[in-house]
């Protein structure tokens, strides 16, 4: 891993245990039990980005490995000709 990735990664979990920390920060202040909806909709804003983060590199990751297979294919077939 580059340090572009380890950056994406270190940004994607501390945005996923902020977001846990916000929730859990949100039930135990007063009122007990109620969590704001400032609370839950930066919970939402976190998480999507975390997902976003995590799906976004596993696919380009998979599509980038799909496109090389097909150019060694395309590349063995062409030796073979």
């Amino acid at each position: 891993m580059n340090t572009k990735d380890i950056i994406i990664w270190v940004c994607a979990i501390v945005a996923f245990v902020a977001g846990i920390g916000l929730t859990i920060f949100g039930c135990i202040t007063p009122p007990v039990g109620e969590i704001s909806g400032s609370v839950l909709t930066a919970l939402g804003e976190l998480l999507t980005f975390t997902a976003s983060i995590f799906g976004i590199g596993k696919y380009t990751s998979i599509q980038i490995a799909r496109v090389r297979r097909s150019a060694r294919v395309i590349d063995n077939d062409e030796d073979i000709e």
